[in-house]
């Protein structure tokens, strides 16, 4: 069969890292969608490489595809593992108005920057992004707890602690199984909500009912998130 003309294009390593992106993570591209695959790059400036030096460390050693998916328009940053197998992050770009939810200038340069994580493939163990159903997508980004208040409020009344205000607090990763990573828009701290978790980097939140606000051990800002998430990743693969 003859090979379309952006696959000629593309290049064999590029064009591969997407299908093992579709090998990987079987349920995200449907068979009757629509896809455009081509060469792409990211624009990384000095700013970010200050407020996110492993990130961008990271991010200007990957191979970088643009990929729309039924008019969707992703990047998909890639490396190669230490095993020698491909890997890496789909991420979702958007335009900065595509919400009107307040979000901190520093998520805002992520975001502006790679876009915010949809997927990734072939991932280490351990890392921020596992059983994640978003990283920093602000489209899917929520003030507070959402439908997890009810839980919360009530957990509160039954051990006679005052709830924390949710109002300032920004969800910007939703797990698989309903937890939340937040921070706050004021002192840029950042919470782990989770009512079933079995992480052991975490430790509760002092003054709050157990299984419901937590720390995460060595992450006290969203920089700190974004950098660890980087550092995950880049002790997984191979420069």
């Amino acid at each position: 069969m003859k090979k379309p003309e952006w696959f000629l294009n593309l290049g064999r390593n590029r064009f591969e890292d997407f299908e093992e992106f579709k090998r990987d993570v079987t349920w995200f591209v449907k068979p009757d969608a629509q896809i455009s695959v081509v060469k792409s790059s990211v624009n990384l400036n000095e700013d970010f490489k200050t407020t996110f030096p492993n990130l961008y460390y990271l991010i200007k050693r990957s191979r970088v595809l643009e990929v729309i998916i039924n008019n969707i328009r992703y990047k998909l940053y890639s490396w190669d593992s230490k095993t020698g197998e491909p890997c890496g992050w789909l991420c979702k770009l958007e335009p900065a108005d595509v919400s009107n939810l307040l979000i901190s200038p520093e998520h805002q340069m992520l975001l502006d920057t790679i876009g915010g994580i949809k997927e990734s493939y072939n991932e280490p163990d351990d890392a921020f992004t596992n059983n994640q159903n978003f990283l920093f997508i602000k489209s899917e980004c929520e003030q507070g707890l959402g439908y997890s208040s009810t839980y919360y409020n009530n957990m509160c009344r039954n051990t006679a602690v005052v709830p924390l205000l949710e109002n300032n607090l920004v969800m910007f990763v939703e797990e698989a199984n309903g937890g939340r990573t937040l921070y706050d828009l004021s002192t840029k701290k950042v919470y782990l909500f989770s009512h079933d978790h079995c992480f052991d980097y975490v430790t509760f939140l002092e003054g709050q009912p157990k299984y419901t606000y937590h720390l995460i051990n060595g992450v006290n800002t969203f920089q700190d998130y974004v950098e660890t998430l980087a550092q995950q990743w880049a002790a997984h693969i191979n420069f």
